[in-house]
Order: structure tokens, then C-alpha cells, then sequence
């Protein structure tokens, strides 16, 4: 069981639910400054699309801001998930318990320091050539 309370873990939920609706204005902003008429268009229903359809929608246009918000959308969610099945606060792989600390610099937090270590070396070796 994580070492936050009921009352952190509420916490913790907010701030990422604010986060993640900065970053949903973010990218209806980028659709909107677009120089494709179509994404003038796709602007005006991003409000309605779910986390889910809205990383759908997103994933084949290339635009650097766009994928650097779409990543941060995504840990948001995973942050989100992982409070909703009652895992806030444990690694995603070993589930030791993360340092609040940590949580405190970085609610998105998924990983302990040493599994983010062994993260970090599978996702170097998978794209070196």
C-alpha cells in the first residue's frame, strides 16, 4: 500500500487534472495558430474528444510542440489511471513505494530511481542503432 493518504492522493489528482487542462489548451492553441485549414477545423472539436481519442487524433502530425505536449498528456493520464486503480505513489514496475518527494517534483512520477535506471537503458538500447 502507498504511503500517501487519502488526502495527498486528492491532491495530487487535482494537480494533475489542472495540469492536463493547460495542456489540452496548449494543443488546441498550436491547432488554432496552424497554418493547415483542416486543423482550424479539428480545433474546434478537441474540447470534446476524450485523453484517449485526443492522443489518437494527434499521432501522425508532426509537429515538435505538439508531441512534446501529447507526451506530457500522456503521463498525465497514465498519473491519472494509476489513482483511479488505487497504484498512485508505487512504481510501475517493482510497485516499492515512490518517494513523496519525488511525487512533490514530479506528480507524473512512474518509476523508482533504480527501475527508471533499467527504463532508461532498454529505451537507449531499443533505439541505438
Amino acid at each position: 500500500m502507498s504511503q500517501l493518504n487519502e488526502t495527498q492522493i486528492a491532491q495530487f489528482k487535482i494537480q494533475l487534472n489542472r495540469s492536463q487542462e493547460q495542456i489540452r489548451l496548449a494543443i488546441n492553441l498550436i491547432f488554432q495558430t496552424s497554418d493547415h485549414a483542416s486543423h482550424h477545423l479539428a480545433a474546434k472539436k478537441l474540447g470534446r474528444l476524450s485523453t484517449d481519442e485526443l492522443i489518437e487524433f494527434t499521432s501522425k502530425i508532426d509537429n515538435p510542440n505538439l508531441i512534446k505536449n501529447i507526451n506530457k498528456l500522456k503521463k498525465i493520464d497514465a498519473s491519472l489511471n494509476s489513482i483511479a486503480i488505487g497504484m498512485y505513489g508505487l512504481c510501475s514496475d517493482c510497485e516499492s513505494e515512490l518517494a513523496i518527494e519525488d511525487l512533490q517534483l514530479s506528480p507524473t512520477t512512474q518509476r523508482c530511481p533504480d527501475c527508471d535506471v533499467k527504463y532508461q537503458k532498454q529505451t537507449y538500447n531499443n533505439y541505438r542503432l
